[in-house]
């Protein structure tokens, strides 16, 4: 029976990976000179990492890594607040705790950020986890939430809207849910072993209650 239900933030709780990409993109064409398509292929290659992250796997050791993160999590800092939860976040966040399943947000996000953008949205949630080196999401996060809640692996559900977000989630035998919107259905389908993808969130109130610990309907 899942217990625990984890959320992604950017781009799964939050509506705020269109704005990102769009900082991405501009500072890997200013600083890397890539044009701007391949640019954003890059950059959704390794999207569900942590920025820092993306940027050093990207372009190892190149003399200019320094100063995009910079300038990326200036940005990002000056303008997340502003951006909104996707429409339904609340409202179905609200009725999956009402129905008594535990709620957690897991993101590459730092934690401070995304405590104080819930605070100013409103959305209550019974734990955050941000990133931080030497604590990620992933296998660091969910044994964190399974030591805390006292739950399995099998109890567990990670929804994202990455490719990375599955893997992290399969390799750690999590149960992954797919939000479509940067990655299609298809793309999920083509390495999820799970096959399980909403467009919606609002799908979740359907779909959850007729998951078995296996993901199979």
């Amino acid at each position: 029976m899942i217990k625990l239900i984890t959320f992604d933030f950017d781009g799964t709780t939050a509506d705020t990976m269109p704005f990102l990409e769009k900082i991405a993109i501009k500072l890997l064409t200013q600083f890397y000179k890539l044009p701007t398509e391949e640019a954003r292929l890059k950059y959704r290659s390794t999207t569900g990492l942590p920025f820092e992250q993306q940027v050093t796997q990207l372009f190892p050791q190149h003399s200019m890594n320094t100063r995009v993160i910079e300038l990326f999590e200036h940005q990002k800092i000056e303008e997340i607040f502003s951006l909104p939860l996707f429409p339904d976040t609340k409202e179905v966040i609200n009725h999956l705790k009402r129905r008594g399943y535990l709620i957690a947000i897991s993101s590459s996000t730092f934690q401070s950020t995304i405590e104080e953008y819930c605070k100013r949205k409103g959305l209550e949630v019974d734990q955050i986890l941000g990133y931080r080196k030497g604590f990620e999401k992933g296998r660091d996060h969910f044994e964190f939430l399974q030591k805390k809640f006292n739950v399995s692996a099998d109890e567990m559900v990670y929804i994202g809207d990455s490719l990375m977000d599955c893997k992290r989630a399969e390799s750690n035998d999590i149960l992954f849910i797919g939000k479509t919107g940067m990655f299609k259905k298809q793309q999920f389908n083509e390495i999820s072993s799970s096959n399980l993808t909403i467009d919606s969130l609002s799908e979740l109130k359907t779909l959850l209650p007729k998951l078995q610990p296996n993901g199979k309907k």
